[in-house]
């Protein structure tokens, strides 16, 4: 286990945020925190990455290596190059010459590592945030909406990306509003709406308790839209 989330809350001035959502973390493994917009997926990963601390709850962390994040979006200095840019963090996360042309080849960046971020793509941009996460050895990975501005072509190189990082003893935590992409991928599920966690676990044991074979159905059926 890396972390138990005991009765977790944040509660924003809008009403939005988490509530009372107990959960773990287990080595190892991918896991999905799955939802639609509002379900408080960014509220968690903003504790989980430190960035916030809960208004209620506790974090029970077991092992304390260096979180690697790759946010939702980044604003990249654009009259720097992506070979600048993953330079300087390479720097402040201690990774070598050699891992930053892995990376760079890894997201398929390496031909234009010397343009200005400037022009590049939102899935350029996005790519160039995918690598600088996998900067900086193993541990713990934590990706917010991962696949945002990426093509088909990048989306099926992430979850390869994603699985090989948990086959070399990473675990990675993800969110996502796709759920089909969170089966495809993700060992275990958490599942959250409207600011609760409505299940949490190993994704074949859930569909199997309610006696389902999609995600999707298990999300209608948790958030009230569907029967059984």
């Amino acid at each position: 286990m890396i972390v138990e989330c005991k009765s977790l809350q944040q509660i924003y001035a809008n009403g939005r945020g988490l509530q009372h959502a107990s959960f773990t973390i287990q080595k190892g493994r991918i896991i999905a925190l799955a939802g639609g917009n509002g379900a408080g997926k960014s509220t968690l990963i903003r504790m989980l990455t430190k960035q916030e601390m809960p208004q209620q709850g506790e974090l029970v962390w077991h092992e304390n290596k260096t979180i690697r994040y790759m946010p939702d979006d980044v604003d990249f200095p654009t009259s720097l190059t992506a070979e600048e840019i993953l330079k300087l963090l390479s720097s402040l996360k201690k990774a070598t010459q050699d891992e930053q042309r892995a990376v760079l080849q890894k997201v398929g960046l390496s031909e234009v590592k010397k343009q200005r971020v400037q022009q590049f793509s939102k899935g350029m941009r996005q790519r160039l945030n995918l690598a600088q996460s996998l900067l900086g050895g193993d541990g713990l990975l934590i990706m917010d909406e991962p696949t945002n501005g990426l093509d088909p072509y990048w989306i099926a190189q992430l979850k390869d990306m994603i699985r090989q990082e948990r086959d070399r003893g990473s675990t990675v935590i993800f969110s996502t509003h796709m759920l089909s992409f969170a089966q495809q991928l993700a060992d275990d599920v958490i599942i959250l709406h409207e600011g609760s966690v409505l299940v949490a676990g190993d994704m074949g044991e859930l569909l199997d308790k309610y006696g389902y074979d999609e995600l999707e159905q298990l999300w209608l059926n948790r958030i009230g839209l569907s029967e059984g």
